[in-house]
């Protein structure tokens, strides 16, 4: 039993500075609450992830997928807390393209609250600092761990590490400067324009800084990777108009192996990623719910919004699976389910029910018809859990139509959606939207696929093809099956790091 002192020491302040450096403000111990409970549920959509990507591939890359995941909360959680909160959200800024990454080093003082009430424009209430570190610190692990599912079974777990340490370090923060910090350049972009005075572009919950970063980014490395012996086996089959390419053909020599590849089934524990699913569809509530900051209307509206959406987009890529393919298939209800949460995470906060309905069935439609596309045109890009179908297309157009649906006496924002009558301001914030996300997206794109293909020249980034046929658990993580003699996992190991 803690002594009375004890206790007494460690009771909620009644004001703390701002760290935004306006003054005190009073500490709001809803919302304290409110914003550890979103962290910790959005702490649990990490191990979802992992659990996901194992569930979709093949069995021989199961621990290889979970440790992705697992890494990703390392790496992002350290760098994160010391400079990574300040590049992202310090008020001093450059340009609004960055911030300082000594201004919160090591979470900040301890002694401060970011303001998350406003009385006519000034910040009146907050929480501690530490609990909106953390939040963030949530936010930022997960898209690391998404990008890390969708680049299923080829990247070597040391060159993973590798692009953790560069996106926990410059692209993440970057890119949450630019659209979500006060002062950022996306985010001001309408003033500092004036194009449309005190507006910007709006990501509630992350449809741009983590779903569409997230797809973009695993799209670049996928591509600089190049397909797998699996996929390069099956290509000619699944993609007839694709002009083949030294990344997406067998090798000689590589024959009878490619076809013992192509044998194998993707979706090795169905089960494993309906669970994931289910999981990430529980701690998308801390996710959305949980960015009011405030346990208001806003934040319960935003809870609202994201379940209808998922629910509406699973059952629509649900039925039309049945439509199309003939069966109710399970891989095309998780992709839908996950597509209708990224489309109303952007939106969450601003839209009512009616409007998180409609968005969750053009979720479901988007989703299935962007996996089919892909199936057929773009199979070369070896994408095998769907990644960039339900969270780069999802994230882009649910981001997008925020201009469109977002209600002001939901959102608060002082522009209204079209569909509210927002008139021309709507039509000048819609333009500013679509070219942050843009610009989001090319940089995106361009700095993942650069930094893979500029490593790859200093270090081992993709598998061998020996080595995706013994599969990366035991590669890279020494996890084999007790018919697989203990001599081949020393030999593929030494030559894994040769």
């Amino acid at each position: 039993m803690q002594s009375k002192e004890i206790v007494e020491g460690k009771e909620m302040p009644e004001k703390l500075l701002s760290a935004l450096g306006d003054g005190s403000i009073s500490i709001s111990v809803p919302g304290t609450l409110w914003v550890l409970l979103g962290a910790f549920l959005v702490f649990i959509m990490v191990p979802s992830i992992g659990m996901l990507e194992a569930g979709l591939t093949r069995q021989k890359n199961v621990v290889h997928g979970l440790m992705k995941s697992l890494s990703a909360a390392s790496v992002m959680m350290v760098i994160f807390l010391i400079i990574g909160f300040g590049l992202a959200f310090s008020p001093s800024t450059m340009a609004g393209i960055i911030g300082n990454p000594i201004h919160y080093l090591f979470g900040g003082d301890p002694q401060s609250a970011w303001p998350t009430i406003f009385t006519d424009g000034s910040a009146t209430g907050g929480v501690p600092l530490y609990a909106y570190v953390l939040f963030q610190m949530m936010f930022a692990t997960v898209t690391l761990a998404l990008i890390g599912a969708g680049v299923s079974e080829r990247i070597k777990f040391s060159a993973w590490l590798l692009y953790s340490l560069f996106f926990s370090l410059i692209l993440y923060p970057l890119v949450a400067h630019l659209v979500w910090s006060p002062n950022g350049l996306f985010a001001t972009l309408g003033t500092r324009t004036g194009w449309l005075d005190g507006m910007g572009v709006r990501d509630f919950a992350g449809g741009v800084v983590v779903h569409a970063q997230a797809g973009f980014a695993g799209l670049a490395i996928t591509l600089a990777l190049g397909a797998s012996l699996k996929r390069r086996a099956t290509l000619s089959s699944h993609a007839p108009f694709v002009k083949f390419k030294k990344s997406t053909v067998v090798p000689s020599g590589y024959e009878d192996l490619a076809a013992k590849e192509a044998s194998e089934k993707y979706a090795n524990n169905i089960p494993l990623a309906v669970i994931g699913t289910a999981l990430l569809w529980f701690g998308w509530f801390g996710f959305n719910g949980g960015s009011s900051l405030e346990p208001n209307l806003q934040g319960v509206s935003a809870a609202l919004a994201t379940t209808v959406a998922a629910a509406a987009a699973g059952l629509v890529s649900m039925l039309m699976s049945k439509a199309v393919d003939g069966r109710y298939d399970a891989i095309m209800a998780i992709s839908g389910v996950l597509g209708g949460l990224v489309m109303i995470t952007p939106n969450a906060g601003y839209v009512d029910p009616g409007a998180s309905l409609v968005l969750g069935v053009l979720a479901g439609v988007v989703t299935f018809g962007a996996t089919k596309i892909m199936e057929k045109y773009l199979y070369q890009i070896d994408d095998p859990i769907g990644g960039f179908p339900v969270h780069g297309v999802n994230g882009v157009l649910g981001s997008m139509l925020v201009p469109v649906f977002a209600r002001p006496d939901v959102s608060g924002l002082p522009v209204a959606g079209l569909l509210y009558g927002g008139g021309t301001d709507a039509l000048v914030w819609l333009g500013i939207q679509t070219l942050g996300i843009a610009v989001v997206c090319t940089l995106v794109f361009f700095a993942s696929y650069a930094f893979i293909k500029v490593s790859s020249a200093f270090v081992k980034v993709r598998a061998a093809f020996e080595e995706e046929a013994a599969g990366l658990d035991l590669v890279d993580h020494g996890v084999y099956k007790e018919e697989i003699p203990a001599k081949t996992v020393g030999t593929l190991a030494k030559e894994s790091t040769a």
